[in-house]
């Protein structure tokens, strides 16, 4: 398995573009330097009114397969 830590900013403007259906994905960049794309839908049970603001874990199997996403701060 594969572990990426990483932050997330997202203002109300870009969650709202999001469920518009103008933004699919987000990229972000871990803290081993490794750029990582993944569907935002996986932030969807984190988003507020306000946006999307945290620290997460993403946890891909060895083929590179989407596990679990998770906030941890």
């Amino acid at each position: 398995m594969r572990h990426y830590r990483f932050p997330v900013l997202l203002d109300k403007g870009q969650c709202l573009a999001f469920y518009q259906g103008r933004i699919t994905d987000v990229v972000v960049y871990a803290e081993n330097g490794q750029t990582v794309q993944l569907p935002l839908r996986y932030f969807r049970p984190y988003m507020q009114h306000d946006g999307l603001q945290g620290y997460f874990v993403l946890t891909l199997s060895d083929d590179g397969k989407f596990e679990q996403l998770q906030k941890i701060n």
